[in-house]
């Protein structure tokens, strides 16, 4: 039997997550700009690893629990992914769901979906599934920019659901959504999740990919001289290099997709265009714009030279910038 849900609509985009809620919200006839999506979720972060396997150091450069976090605002009380390590009950789960007229995003490692072609472990990577056929032995899924829904055997599904690869091994992460209630005050949302995403970041917080926050931005900046010293420098500074300004973020690290989030939200809130959230949202953007030239630069050199010790510096900047800026955000706008 092929089933996909009814009048179910991908509408390509920047960023996998907040494309997949996007997608899910038009399914249940609710309108929303992806921009808005990402912000709602308190979708900015940034995590840094050394003991990833390729590279041997690595950046992630969104926030925890955006997902879940979005859909709170919906009356949802989720506080993270939900995990099942039974990989036939989570099998089950996707049929039943679809059965239900209910869509699944999970997260995957884009390395065991062959439509991507990738030679890189990529975990994390979030998709919508939206249809299955039992007969073929096939999901069909939404992902971010491909203009059709994508096939993927069960067995390949099993195999990205599962992935082990560090920083970020998955259990079969997914979240089911059924949005009975698609009321929302986005002004009351606005606020509680630009106060909530600056305080994840001042205050730091702990997921399965390791810790988030400004602190890791300093602790960057103090390692990523001794860089220069890694066997595999190159592949580090070209995959932080596309992280920033590649991977899905919308160039800057994420920043500027949540700039256009600031200026919308602007349109409810007089609090952010009075502080001048968007503007200093687009400055912190530019630098690490910057940043991303400078790691650019170092993977396609010979030797790094001061290169390292120069993006050491642009990432103070950032971290003097970004403090400064959630910090504002606490003071004049956690008393709302």
């Amino acid at each position: 039997m092929k089933k996909i849900l009814t009048n179910w609509k991908h509408t390509p985009g920047i960023h996998c997550g907040s494309v997949a809620v996007r997608d899910v919200l038009n399914y249940f006839k609710i309108d929303m700009t992806e921009e808005m999506c990402f912000g709602l979720g308190s979708g900015l972060g940034f995590y840094y690893s050394r003991d990833s396997v390729s590279p041997s150091r690595s950046i992630h450069v969104r926030g925890p629990w955006m997902e879940a976090n979005f859909f709170n605002h919906f009356g949802y009380t989720l506080k993270d992914w939900k995990y099942e390590d039974n990989n036939e009950e989570a099998h089950h789960i996707l049929i039943d769901n679809i059965n239900n007229g209910i869509p699944s995003l999970i997260q995957t490692d884009i390395f065991f979906l062959d439509y991507y072609s990738s030679s890189t472990h990529f975990p994390g990577h979030i998709v919508v599934v939206c249809g299955y056929d039992d007969q073929r032995k096939v999901f069909y899924l939404s992902d971010t920019s491909f203009e059709d829904l994508k096939e993927v055997s069960f067995e390949q599904m099993m195999e990205a659901r599962t992935s082990k690869v560090r920083p970020y091994p998955l259990s079969n992460n997914y979240i089911d959504i059924d949005l009975k209630n698609n009321s929302i005050d986005i002004s009351e949302a606005s606020m509680k999740a630009i106060v909530l995403n600056a305080k994840y970041m001042t205050e730091g917080t702990e997921t399965l990919r390791g810790k988030s926050g400004i602190d890791v931005l300093r602790s960057w900046a103090l390692d990523i001289p001794g860089w220069k010293k890694l066997d595999d420098w190159k592949w580090a500074s070209r995959f932080s290099y596309q992280v920033i300004s590649r991977r899905g973020v919308d160039g800057a690290g994420f920043r500027w997709m949540y700039r256009d989030f600031l200026e919308e939200a602007g349109m409810y809130l007089p609090e952010v265009k009075k502080h001048q959230l968007p503007e200093l949202m687009d400055g912190i953007g530019s630098k690490w714009n910057m940043l991303s030239a400078v790691l650019k630069q170092a993977s396609e050199a010979d030797e790094p030279g001061d290169l390292f010790n120069g993006a050491s510096q642009i990432i103070n900047n950032i971290l003097k910038m970004e403090s400064e800026f959630y910090n504002n955000v606490i003071i004049h706008l956690d008393s709302k």
